[in-house]
């Protein structure tokens, strides 16, 4: 099968792709959904429909497919066209819309295409797209990179919890000096956040009881934000947990927290960064 990019009339990125394709003369067939190629994308949506984002304003374009693979907005096409699956993980669809680009995971790829990574960052960058991206500590010597050469307007940091529970939330061991620097390099760029999500933990054995992060270890959190970057005036807001985002079945059953709740995790954090914010349902 030949590549395929599926596209929407008057859509910027979508031009901006075929010109990334045009510059590195990969030859390919466009299909506008909104002209000539409307009824091949509907049968191409029905039968892939599970590997294509639909959010509240609809479909993001471009979409692009070789046949085995199948790519879903600027970000991620351009780093598959660059760079094959090496920067899987890197990027997924993002839902922010005009000159914003987001879905740009800095701890979520493998830091031994970080040249790769990079490279994706300057192009978008130089066609006047402005890039919002996100990390979890994880990667911090990428961070610095792209902090050193400009390559992020916002930066929001999932500070995921306290030290002392932060490697069994992210479910693999991780070098907390890591989690440390990233911090301190946050409030370098020129629009940063710091958030945490209220989410299941298992403590210590399998056996025992999963219970939420509590308001003290929050608090905890957001202690550690102030020693890291001197300051109780950071952005901080505080996310309710979604278990469509966890894979881990074993959380999927947990009782949702009310949202009301959450005030108890800011009056927590408050005295840390005074900021502090919880998520508007």
């Amino acid at each position: 099968m030949k590549n395929l990019l599926f596209t929407a009339t008057g859509c910027t990125r979508c031009k901006i792709v075929k010109n990334f394709m045009d510059e590195k003369g990969i030859s390919f067939i466009e299909k506008d959904m909104r002209s000539d190629g409307k009824e091949e994308f509907q049968s191409f949506y029905k039968a892939n429909r599970s590997s294509i984002y639909r959010g509240p304003d609809g479909i993001e374009f471009p979409i692009f497919t070789d046949g085995t693979q199948i790519r879903q907005g600027i970000g991620a096409t351009i780093a598959y066209l660059h760079s094959g699956s090496k920067l899987d993980g890197f990027f997924s669809v993002g839902n922010l819309h005009r000159e914003w680009v987001n879905g740009i995971h800095i701890s979520g790829g493998n830091p031994q295409w970080t040249q790769d990574f990079l490279a994706v960052l300057r192009y978008l960058k130089s066609h006047n797209l402005k890039l919002q991206l996100d990390t979890n500590g994880k990667n911090s010597d990428i961070l610095q990179q792209v902090l050193n050469e400009g390559l992020a307007q916002v930066m929001i940091m999932n500070v995921l919890g306290p030290r002392s529970l932060y490697s069994r939330i992210l479910g693999e061991e991780i070098d907390f000096s890591e989690v440390e620097k990233s911090i301190w390099l946050l409030p370098r760029f020129p629009d940063y956040k710091f958030q945490t999500t209220v989410v299941p933990v298992r403590r210590e054995d399998e056996e025992e009881e999963t219970g939420y992060l509590t308001p003290e270890e929050i608090g905890e959190t957001a202690r550690l934000i102030e020693e890291l970057t001197g300051s109780k005036k950071n952005p901080y807001l505080i996310k309710l947990f979604n278990p469509d985002t966890i894979e881990d079945e074993r959380l999927k059953t947990i009782e949702p927290l009310a949202p009301s709740l959450l005030f108890k995790y800011r009056t927590a954090a408050r005295p840390y960064q005074v900021f502090t914010e919880v998520e508007k349902g």
